[in-house]
């Protein structure tokens, strides 16, 4: 088993963050992980990407260019990401798409703040990942409290993951 996913967002949108937490639980649970940050000139308001693999066997080449995940959370990074869209794989699309203009309705009905959005997102990721048995919904929780407990909005990221978890994608 070999799962690819690429990450997208503008620099400040927490798209490292997210990868780096799923590395740390998937890496936990005995996967191989390769995890290439892309950060261009994320700091000057540019895209910021992320190529993760995670594997139950070694790794040969860390890039790919067909994500079974790819999460797009601006519209710079959606522009960026146009070549892994719809990518050739057996199924000719991902296995998991999510865009952040999908979920507007969902952010307004719920009251969730912009800066939890990238939670949110994460929780999906990791229901996608522990429904294929690569890591645990605890596990990332866990590892989000030690990151961002002591943090202003833990309350509202909290919030956040929580609903991602009941959301059917």
């Amino acid at each position: 088993m070999i799962l690819k996913i690429l990450l997208a967002g503008d620099g400040g949108q927490g798209i490292q963050s997210i990868s780096d937490l799923l590395a740390q639980a998937s890496f936990a649970n005995g996967f191989f992980i390769s995890q290439i940050p892309n950060y261009g000139l994320e700091q000057r308001g540019g895209v910021s990407l992320s190529f993760l693999i995670i594997s139950d066997e070694e790794i040969a080449y860390p890039r790919f260019s067909e994500p079974n995940v790819l999460l797009i959370m601006s519209e710079q990074a959606d522009a960026r990401t146009k070549k892994f869209k719809n990518a050739d794989l057996p199924t000719g699309r991902q296995d998991l798409k999510l865009d952040i203009n999908d979920f507007v309705e969902v952010f307004k009905e719920n009251n969730i703040l912009k800066q939890s959005y990238n939670i949110f997102f994460l929780g999906l990721i990791t229901k996608f990942l522990a429904d294929k048995n690569i890591l645990k919904t605890e596990q990332i929780f866990e590892l989000l409290e030690k990151k961002l407990s002591k943090k202003t909005n833990w309350e509202e990221n909290k919030k956040a993951f929580e609903l991602s978890l009941k959301i059917n994608k």
